[in-house]
């Protein structure tokens, strides 16, 4: 969005050259004395200003601990319709931060997605979060208000530094990122799925409907489920794929679940952006 702005000190300057004829043949002497030291006064107090903005802007910030992410990071744009994994994490224009949500959103049937802020954290929990469960590799993923129950395979990271992806002819099978943590294990693990293929809607179509307080259950292969409740939702772009805020650490057992989402673009074969579901661990089965 854009706004009209008049050329700097423009509001300053008087209407036309003709009022300050007037004014300077008609004004008394010590009018037209103190119009200089008002005007070297304001320099001064605008050098000022500028002086303590530099100063400002100049000063070290305090520390801050890094989080680590987790390794390796992979590049994670992570599905598209045709089951290629591209776009590369950018830096976010100041222009797109200013237009970007500051948090984290609900979510929802029928609620519009937006792109949360960089420096965003993901959303706080809906419930209460529940302690974390031993390793175990998951088996199934179960999302019953949009109608998914998928089976799960482990996927890992290309050659190319991307995260890879379910087979595009397995519409409805879904992946785990076993470079990072199981479902249930502290730390953010993470499911991805397809939304479509040229046959029609796949695993996670509907993924977008999902919003805070939905649950979503995974079965284990040592036969214990953890039960999710979901926090908030995003779209993403592709080309500023919020790593951290999806792979960061976080202090409880956390669970992301990728799809594809925005414009689809024929001729990079794939689609604008990513829809991300943020949930934590709130049950034990």
């Amino acid at each position: 969005m854009s706004h009209d702005v008049p050329p700097s000190g423009a509001a300053s300057r008087p209407a036309a050259a003709g009022d300050r004829s007037s004014m300077a043949s008609g004004a008394p002497r010590w009018r037209r004395a103190l119009l200089p030291a008002l005007l070297t006064g304001g320099s001064l107090a605008g050098i000022g200003a500028v002086m303590a903005g530099l100063l400002l802007y100049l000063s070290p910030d305090p520390p801050v601990a890094a989080t680590p992410d987790p390794a390796p990071a992979a590049r994670v744009a992570p599905v598209d319709a045709t089951g290629a994994a591209d776009g590369t994490p950018g830096v976010l224009s100041t222009t797109a931060a200013q237009d970007a949500a500051a948090t984290v959103g609900p979510g929802g049937d029928g609620v519009p997605l937006a792109e949360a802020a960089p420096a965003a954290t993901p959303p706080v929990p809906a419930e209460r979060p529940v302690d974390a469960m031993p390793k175990s590799a998951p088996v199934r993923v179960r999302v019953p208000s949009i109608g998914v129950d998928a089976p799960l395979m482990p996927v890992g990271v290309t050659r190319s530094g991307e995260i890879e992806v379910p087979p595009l002819d397995r519409p409805r099978l879904a992946g785990w990122y076993r470079l990072g943590p199981a479902p249930g294990e502290m730390g953010p693990a993470v499911i991805l799925g397809h939304v479509n293929n040229r046959s029609g809607p796949a695993v996670f179509g509907r993924l977008r409907e999902l919003g805070r307080g939905d649950r979503i259950s995974v079965v284990r292969a040592d036969g214990s489920t953890a039960v999710f409740t979901v926090d908030g939702a995003e779209q993403a772009s592709k080309s500023r794929f919020p790593t951290r805020r999806v792979y960061g650490q976080v202090d409880r057992p956390a669970l992301r679940l990728i799809t594809c989402g925005g414009v689809f673009n024929p001729r990079a074969g794939s689609y604008t952006d990513n829809i991300i579901v943020y949930a934590t661990l709130t049950a034990r089965g």
